[in-house]
């Protein structure tokens, strides 16, 4: 099972902070560092195992004294990817796709700031989890999704799988990242 994890100044200092995922079990109190392989086993049993344990998944940063961002009962991540100060408030924000209990391919790209202490989500919009499937022995680690939020031309854009389109010049059309500052 692997654990992602991204560098950047996240609450503003000037420093490197660094920002882990954890899946953790709430029953047996520690981190669940092995699961059932959903390639190998039946579905229904892996979602099973996991409500079995009380699964949480949560991020934290190396300090101490920093929120921390709970996502709920999931596998883990797709992907934690740090995509810089998008809003220019002197934070850099994260985008992350949980890997939700469900039987559902779409799914959500969300991203967010520490805000007044507190991981705030700035921007939601839809995925396909296909961007996620990949036929390497080794899964990589994502810094963007294709087709979903890439870096083109050194500006983030995305886009809403969610959103209907008007025309077929529309489809596939991607959008400048751009997000509100923290309230």
């Amino acid at each position: 099972m692997k654990k992602l994890f991204a560098r950047g100044d996240f609450d503003g200092d000037g420093g490197e902070d660094t920002i882990f995922q954890h899946n953790y079990s709430r029953l047996t109190r520690t981190e669940i560092d092995n699961s059932p392989d959903p390639t190998q086993n039946e579905w229904d049993t892996v979602v099973q195992w996991f409500v079995d344990r009380d699964a949480d998944v949560y991020l934290t940063t190396h300090k101490n004294n920093q929120d921390t961002l709970h996502v709920g009962p999931a596998q883990g991540l797709y992907c934690l990817i740090n995509i810089g100060d998008i809003n220019a408030d002197g934070k850099d924000e994260i985008a992350l796709v949980i890997d939700y209990l469900d039987v559902s391919n779409v799914n959500s790209c969300e991203i967010y700031s520490l805000c007044n202490n507190k991981w705030t989500r700035l921007k939601q919009f839809g995925v396909h989890e296909d961007a996620f499937n990949v036929t390497a022995a080794k899964t990589p680690i994502f810094d963007s999704i294709k087709g979903y939020l890439e870096k083109q031309n050194g500006t983030w854009v995305y886009n809403d799988y969610s959103q209907g389109h008007d025309g077929a010049k529309e489809v596939g059309e991607m959008l400048a990242l751009k997000l509100d500052k923290c309230k």
